[in-house]
């Protein structure tokens, strides 16, 4: 099952960062956003490729998208 990641690139890829994206995608990464100025890459990978992410260069972290739901305001008290 497909996970969403985000992806922070080390501030000596930055400028380089279309080639990280190259690597990500060869890795199996489906990539939705690249934030060239912050250095970040957003999508989606299969769960068991998402470790070996972490080890391309030019990537400094992968962590996984969490979702959170909360009740309506009006449901009781859990």
């Amino acid at each position: 099952m497909p996970e969403h990641i985000t992806v922070s690139v080390g501030d000596d890829h930055v400028d380089h960062i279309d080639e990280v994206v190259e690597r990500l995608r060869a890795a199996g990464m489906h990539v939705d956003q690249v934030l060239r100025p912050v250095g970040v890459i957003t999508g989606s990978v299969e769960t068991p490729a998402a470790e070996a992410l972490g080890q391309l260069a030019g990537v400094v972290a992968v962590e996984r998208q969490r979702t959170v739901r909360l009740p309506p305001p009006d449901a009781g008290v859990q």
